[in-house]
């Protein structure tokens, strides 16, 4: 199993706790927040067809999958939420993707409700 393979896998592993029945996911990505080893904080974006979840080891914040993350450039990608979360390059075709598929859904009509929990 590949670097990618696994990280795919990290993922899913992280969102499955928080899922609700059916719920599909889009793609998935690691961010940051903090700028030093001892301040830096890891989260695990996970875009679902319904939402977007942020785990963290103390559970999960579930938001609108409305949400467009913006087109990446330079070393880290910032997304503006409750806070300032940085996306390393490596996970910009997961951002694009995760953009791509909405915008997609929106296409068709079928966006969920925003449900929230």
């Amino acid at each position: 199993m590949g670097y990618k393979e696994r990280r795919v896998e990290l993922i899913a592993k992280r969102a499955a706790p928080h899922l609700a029945p059916g719920e599909q996911i889009q793609t998935g990505f690691i961010a940051q927040t903090g700028s030093w080893l001892f301040t830096a904080r890891v989260w695990t974006f996970v875009v679902t067809d319904r939402a977007i979840l942020i785990v963290n080891r103390d559970g999960a914040q579930r938001l609108p999958r409305d949400f467009r993350f913006g087109k990446p450039t330079g070393m880290y990608h910032e997304i503006e939420l409750d806070r300032t979360y940085k996306v390393h390059r490596q996970y910009y075709s997961e951002i694009a993707a995760a953009d791509e598929a909405l915008r997609e859904m929106q296409d068709r009509g079928n966006l969920p409700d925003n449900e929230q929990r």
